[in-house]
């Protein structure tokens, strides 16, 4: 009979680019734990540089008797490529409970690699400082190599610069994700019990309502990782000492060593890290429709009161696209003077309190520009800087609810 361990931890390390020494610093980590009978703890790295090949580790303790495969050359901006190391994980060490930890361009893509991309492609009038200009914005932090290519095949530049920066980047990389995870599950046999996001502003209502069918948990921060990323040390000794806890308890025990990691070295940046119950996405979901009802056919007069709460949140990320749901609640019913609309904003509000059977089940911070976050962004575009992403439409949870017509009602005359 097959021996499953209790937990597989698999981290993908997809460290081609900027931020490949701190892979190595995390594998690093990792090896201070190691593999027991109970965890097998296995990664994948594509390091920067042709001379590196991307191999696959059983992490063991202090590197001793490590498996250690070869793949030669890998593109880790492939959903593909992901999906094989994930099958690979099952077949080879099988168990109980699934973990994924999606490590990427947290740095951002470099130029170099988006000159890659747009050559193949014969992106029309792609240019250096192009390259240059759409790595230093919001389309330099998505997970997926797809995504950069649907924004290149626009054909101008001019149309790549706008859609670099209205949040179509992160509404085709949640499309891409959830298709993954599709997959993972199909792959796995059950849903994965924790996905991990060190990467960067992934703690968000339309990310986790696209995962909500496929994942139990997930780990993640609203804010921009700092290139430490996660204390894998921490996080996997504490695995190893209960490899019998579920997922809400690992989500937790992730977010709290997490910040108490950059806590401990007096970092001095804003850190978020959150936990969500992926199956509660309704304790959200059902005071932000009645949020949406309320305010959508009432924009006229509401309209100034949101601009205002936006002006005051401090906590919004991705050039201004995502934007902490409690922090711009909280302040949309201060600044009101509308009792239907202040109730709403409150309940919102109400809903993102963490609790052992909550949406967020867990949350913390660091820094005054994060002192008032909530755990969850949203995609809240400010009608003064962008439009509505094309693609936005797409995403599940537009689909699904109300919050595009408010959207749309806000950006309207």
């Amino acid at each position: 009979m097959e021996t499953r361990a209790k937990w597989t931890f698999m981290v993908y390390l997809a460290g081609d680019n900027n931020l490949s020494s701190a892979g190595e610093k995390d594998l690093g980590e990792m090896r201070r734990v190691g593999s027991t009978p109970d965890i097998n703890i296995v990664a994948e790295f594509d390091r920067a540089g042709k001379e590196h090949e991307t191999k696959r580790y059983h992490i063991r303790r202090d590197g001793r008797d490590e498996t250690v495969e070869s793949l030669g050359e890998t593109d880790s901006g492939d959903p593909d490529v992901l999906l094989d190391f994930i099958r690979w994980a099952a077949e080879r060490y099988p168990a109980e409970r699934y973990a994924l930890v999606l490590w990427n361009h947290g740095g951002g893509w470099v130029p170099s690699e988006l000159d890659k991309v747009a050559r193949a492609m014969d992106t029309v009038d792609f240019s250096i400082r192009e390259g240059n200009e759409r790595s230093a914005s919001s389309m330099g932090r998505v997970l997926f190599r797809t995504t950069i290519r649907k924004i290149l095949a626009h054909p101008s530049p001019a149309e790549r610069a706008i859609l670099s920066d209205d949040g179509t980047g992160h509404s085709l990389d949640t499309i891409e994700l959830g298709r993954v995870l599709a997959e993972t599950q199909r792959i796995l046999g059950q849903k994965l019990d924790l996905l991990g996001m060190d990467a960067c502003l992934m703690s968000n209502l339309e990310v986790a309502y696209q995962a909500r069918g496929f994942v139990r948990c997930i780990v993640a921060s609203e804010e921009n990782e700092p290139n430490d990323g996660w204390p894998y040390d921490a996080v996997l000794s504490g695995l190893a000492a209960d490899p019998d806890q579920d997922a809400p308890d690992l989500a937790k025990q992730i977010v709290a060593g997490y910040v108490r990691s950059y806590a401990e070295r007096n970092y001095t940046g804003p850190v978020t890290q959150a936990a969500l119950d992926v199956s509660q996405t309704g304790i959200l979901t059902g005071p932000l429709d009645a949020f949406s009802k309320l305010v959508t056919p009432r924009m006229a007069e509401t309209r100034s009161w949101v601009d205002e709460a936006l002006y005051r949140t401090q906590a919004h990320f991705c050039s201004h696209t995502l934007w902490d749901v409690a922090e711009v609640c909280g302040h949309l019913a201060d600044v009101t003077e509308d009792d239907a609309v202040r109730r709403a904003a409150r309940g919102v509000s109400a809903a993102l309190q963490p609790t052992n059977s909550s949406f967020v089940i867990a949350e913390d911070h660091l820094g005054t520009k994060v002192d008032r976050c909530g755990g969850i962004t949203i995609y809240w575009p400010p009608r003064i800087l962008h439009a509505i992403s094309p693609y936005y439409q797409d995403v599940e949870f537009a689909r699904k609810h109300q919050w595009l017509g408010l959207l749309e009602a806000y950006q309207g005359p």
